[in-house]
C-alpha cells in the first residue's frame, strides 16, 4: 500500500466517526435535557447539558469537513491514476 493514500483514508474514517459521535451527542442532549425533562419545573439541565449539544455540533462540522477532504483527495488520486 502506498503511503500517500493513508492520510485521506484516515481523514475519511475519522470524519465519519466524528460525525456519528456528534449525532450521538446531539441526540443525547435532546433526549436527556429536553424530552426527559418535558414539563418539569426545573429546566436547568437545558443549560447544563449544553456542552453535549455544542460538542456534537462541533463534531458534525469537523467530521464532515475531514470526511469531505479525505473523500476529495481519494477521488482526485483515483482520477490521476487513470
Amino acid at each position: 500500500m502506498r503511503t500517500d493514500g493513508i492520510l485521506p483514508i484516515l481523514a475519511l474514517t475519522f470524519g465519519v466517526v466524528a460525525a456519528l459521535t456528534g449525532v450521538g451527542l446531539i441526540g443525547s442532549y435532546v433526549w436527556w435535557a429536553v424530552v426527559a425533562r418535558w414539563g418539569a419545573a426545573d429546566q436547568s439541565l437545558l443549560f447544563w447539558y449544553l456542552p453535549f449539544l455544542l460538542f456534537g455540533l462541533g463534531g458534525i462540522v469537523y467530521g464532515s469537513t475531514a470526511g469531505a477532504w479525505g473523500l476529495s483527495r481519494l477521488r482526485s488520486r483515483d482520477r490521476g491514476a487513470e
